[in-house]
């Protein structure tokens, strides 16, 4: 697709061992991914942050002068970093501690000055950073560093990698995805496979990734020798065979390192009879500049319901009274990024001591009932308690409801009572 808006569309795939910047703007046909060195094709900078050991002139390194001048003996460097940020233990350098945020500000800056001098990019309309999992603690870091670089809260945007599948699925031609898309990541760290499945017949069109972890199977190590190497081509084949046989599979995406070291003789015949199958490194990374687009309204949406780790998959209702009736208030909607998704709304108790809750599964509408017991709160005359409801995600799967006592003005302080329910959303689903 040719556009012809002006604007500037950056984006990060943040892996545990490397990353990759793309960027799209106006009349390009599709994202691009950014070289470290201009005219070649040196897409993945290792997920690294070094520190020269002379403390006169000590600089901080990052990517693969890192690495170099780490293997070269005159620098140190980090760990995992994605790990530690996720322990919260903080992040070492040799022998010196440094917090999570000024790592991550510090690779940040090396990767937006890689954007400046290859392409003079300054000040993007949207960044979007897409990691393997979402995860509290990552998503509100990344948000901070980024903010804190100065870039505005509103232009930044965190998603998972199975969504990210989803927007590049999205801008390609149909006829890559008439029916399932398969894709599986192997890297040194994991092996994960993906299932993308369009349910054409509703509107939205709902488009669900499944996922499945296949790293206790297959490790990138056992293809050090020839015998392994037929090992797993056996497995993988078996596997394929499973995965093709439960549902009509159009296309076939193969990316991460494992992919690259010449294993796949039965599994990849097998892979290309009347499938098309791709191999390379930046779907996830596209994926993500695919969302910037639709963020700044550079393509839609909206016709699909996106169902993937990453994003709530039921609306959370409250039922309140109005007049001679009761209707729904949304706290949250299905298809929000469970990051984003929570809500407070405030209500006076009449004439019950219980509020009520409705759950709606967004694929087969079906409805549960939640009733939070209230007779906790201070008991007061009727219509003199005021509550206030609160929602917030801790990840895709689990939310919490707070009800708190807010009292009734001068007329009755609040105690502070506060009740809590923790919802697991596949008991709703």
């Amino acid at each position: 697709m040719s556009i012809d808006a002006t604007y500037n569309v950056v984006a990060i795939d943040l892996c545990k061992d490397y990353t990759q910047v793309a960027y799209c703007r106006e009349k390009m046909s599709e994202p691009e991914s950014v070289s470290t060195i201009p005219g070649e094709q040196r897409f993945l900078i290792p997920t690294v942050v070094g520190r020269t050991k002379d403390e006169e002139v000590s600089k901080w390194l990052v990517g693969d002068e890192a690495e170099r001048l780490s293997k070269e003996g005159t620098a140190k460097k980090t760990g995992d970093i994605l790990g530690a940020i996720l322990s919260e233990d903080g992040i070492y350098i040799g022998d010196e501690k440094y917090t999570a945020h000024e790592i991550m500000t510090v690779f940040f800056n090396g990767l937006f000055r890689l954007l400046k001098r290859n392409l003079n990019i300054t000040n993007p309309d949207k960044i979007v950073v897409t990691v393997e999992f979402p995860d509290r603690i990552l998503v509100n870091l990344l948000r901070s560093v980024l903010t804190d670089m100065g870039y505005e809260k509103n232009k930044i945007k965190i998603i998972g990698h199975s969504e990210s599948l989803i927007y590049y699925t999205i801008f390609q031609k149909k006829e890559l995805w008439v029916n399932d898309v398969l894709v599986f990541d192997f890297t040194e760290n994991q092996f994960l496979a993906r299932r993308l499945t369009t349910i054409r017949a509703r509107m939205p069109q709902p488009v669900i990734v499944e996922e499945k972890d296949l790293s206790s199977t297959f490790d990138i190590q056992e293809l050090q020798s020839e015998h392994q190497r037929v090992d797993m081509d056996r497995k993988f084949l078996e596997v394929l065979k499973k995965m093709c046989g439960e549902h009509i599979v159009s296309t076939v995406y193969l990316t991460g390192k494992g992919f690259y070291e010449n294993w796949m003789e039965e599994s990849l015949s097998f892979l290309c009879t009347k499938r098309r199958v791709f191999q390379g490194y930046n779907l996830f990374v596209k994926g993500a500049a695919y969302a910037g687009l639709c963020s700044i309204g550079v393509g839609s949406e909206d016709t699909y319901q996106f169902i993937c780790s990453g994003r709530t998959v039921i609306n959370i209702e409250l039922d309140v009274e109005k007049g001679d009736d009761m209707v729904p208030i949304v706290l949250s909607k299905a298809g929000t990024n469970w990051y984003e998704a929570g809500a407070k709304a405030e209500g006076i108790l009449d004439n019950t001591d219980q509020i009520r809750l409705r759950f709606v599964s967004s694929l087969t509408k079906r409805e549960r009932i939640l009733n939070i017991d209230l007779r906790g709160f201070p008991q007061r005359p009727n219509k003199t308690t005021r509550i206030e409801v609160m929602l917030a995600y801790r990840n895709d799967s689990q939310c919490v409801i707070a009800v708190k006592d807010l009292g009734f003005g001068d007329f009755f302080k609040s105690e502070g009572n506060v009740v809590k329910t923790t919802i697991n959303i596949e008991d709703y689903l």
